[in-house]
């Protein structure tokens, strides 16, 4: 009985499944559309890695990556790249870490702030020169360059290198370097290749950050061991063998005279190679400027003098010079607004150092464009006249060094003779310099010391490289778990509906 009961129930469950596969269909891709979005704007994940050979003192490649990390080495990395600040974009699936050049806007935090733990901030931008803060569910809006204190927070924001007035809310995380440092120390690897060579890597959300951190921790490992003992003066010098070195010297010079005056007499009896024809070269002639146009270079000129003179003093451009750009007028007034405003924070502000500080940025900033503009404006002029190619025969002068002798006649084949003698003196002299060399660094190693330094133990990079991560596994991972939802969901809401049906009629 009960047997007969349970293939009821399958033959009931079978039938409702296959009458309603369409929907199970539609509902299977559904979930997959979806997963395939995710996939789609899901950040990518990289893996940085960086050849390196160790040198000196260091014969084990094993001494180098227990240097490379150590905490002391990972912590002062992390500290002289000021990771504690890190920013993120939180889009709709994912958050993408944003870095160096990237950056619209910059976080500057003051030297007497104090976190226990990560805190996150969001900085909206509401115009060209006011933010929007939301610390703790608090919004506060405060202009750009203004110093904020915020419980033990002391901070500023700056425009960054990709500043632009409208921008997505961006999120700032500060972060501990005791936490950072534990961080970098789980996600660094290591591996020896072959003799003193071996591999360091990181996964990183950003691969320029990767690799920076990578170079500044290989720069502080070295910078460790860059003392070097300075070489010691002999107590006692051998005055008797200092003098056979200077005489063995002298006598080693002396033959290199005479054999370059041997090389002087084989000179003069090579014939010179004929020389080529003159022919015409283009020689640029540049047309006269106009009135206006001589007008024109003369106020950018001084428009330049002006940006181009010191921060410290107050300084401010006419408003009477005519350029006929609008970019630059409009950097000017930004550059003369920059200036005001400096002056005006550092009469008033109680911290007027940090405030002008953060002018000076922008001042240096408008000034970098201005000169830019005025160049290119300049360029512009000059190339807007048209040059003209005059043709000039080209004159090339016959050397004084290879003229023959006229009352000489040279014997048959004598160049040959020349050149084989020639060469005989080069490997000579070669040989002397050598040996003049070698006296000379054994007399100043006997008269000042040894003028050589211990080698230290050093670390240098032979490649890098930046993959970016494989998205097989999380691809097969996220298809199965959204393939299973959309087999699964359907079929768990039928069969609960088909059971409150079948319920009802039972108790009707």
């Amino acid at each position: 009985m009960n047997q007969a009961r349970i293939k009821e129930a399958g033959r009931n469950i079978s039938g409702l499944l296959f009458r309603n596969k369409y929907l199970i269909i539609t509902s299977v891709v559904i979930f997959v559309a979806a997963a395939s979005v995710y996939l789609l704007f899901s950040s990518p994940k990289y893996k940085v890695k960086m050849e390196l050979a160790t040198a000196g003192d260091w014969q084990l490649p094993i001494t180098a990556i227990n240097e490379l990390r150590s905490e002391a080495a990972i912590e002062k990395a992390v500290n002289e790249l000021g990771f504690q600040v890190s920013y993120y974009r939180k889009g709709t699936f994912t958050t993408t870490e944003i870095y160096g050049d990237s950056l619209p806007i910059k976080f500057m935090l003051g030297k007497g702030s104090t976190y226990n733990s990560p805190t996150e901030i969001t900085i909206n931008l509401i115009n060209g020169s006011v933010c929007r803060i939301d610390q703790n569910n608090v919004l506060t809006d405060i202009p750009l360059y203004h110093p904020v204190k915020y419980g033990s927070l002391d901070y500023m924001i700056v425009k960054g290198p990709a500043f632009k007035p409208v921008q997505p809310p961006l999120t700032v995380k500060l972060t501990t370097s005791a936490n950072l440092t534990e961080h970098f120390s789980k996600i660094l690897d290591a591996k020896i290749l072959s003799g003193n060579s071996f591999e360091l890597s990181l996964n990183a959300d950003n691969a320029q950050k990767g690799q920076d951190f990578l170079n500044k921790l290989v720069e502080v490992v070295n910078a460790q061991y860059t003392k070097t003992d300075l070489p010691g003066k002999p107590a006692v010098v051998d005055s008797s063998l200092l003098t056979k070195l200077n005489d063995s010297i002298t006598y080693y010079k002396a033959m290199a005279d005479k054999y370059r005056e041997q090389q002087a007499i084989l000179n003069n009896i090579k014939k010179p190679r004929p020389l080529p024809k003159p022919k015409p070269r283009p020689v640029p002639v540049q047309a006269e400027f106009t009135e206006k146009e001589r007008a024109g270079l003369n106020t950018l000129t001084a428009v330049k003098s002006y940006a181009l003179k010191p921060n410290d003093p107050f300084v401010l451009i006419p408003d009477d010079y005519h350029v006929n750009d609008n970019r630059i007028e409009a950097l000017i007034q930004d550059f003369n607004k920059a200036q005001l405003a400096k002056q005006r924070v550092q009469q008033d502000s109680d911290n007027a150092e940090a405030s002008v500080y953060a002018f000076k940025l922008e001042i240096n900033s408008i000034k970098e464009a201005l000169v830019n503009s005025i160049t290119l404006k300049e360029q512009k002029i000059r190339d807007a006249r048209q040059l003209r190619d005059a043709r000039q025969p080209r004159d090339i002068e016959q050397p004084k060094d290879i003229e023959q002798p006229k009352n000489v006649e040279q014997p048959k084949n004598s160049k040959s003779i020349a050149s084989f003698l020639s060469l005989q003196l080069n490997d000579s002299l070669a040989q002397i310099n050598a040996a003049i060399k070698g006296k000379q660094q054994q007399y100043n190693r006997l008269l000042h010391g040894s003028g050589t330094q211990n080698p230290h133990p050093g670390i240098t990079i032979t490649e890098k490289s930046n993959i970016r991560g494989s998205m097989i596994y999380k691809s097969l991972s996220v298809y199965f778990f959204s393939l299973l939802a959309g087999l699964l969901l359907p079929v768990l809401l039928l069969t609960i509906n088909e059971y409150i049906t079948s319920t009802k009629k039972k108790a009707a």
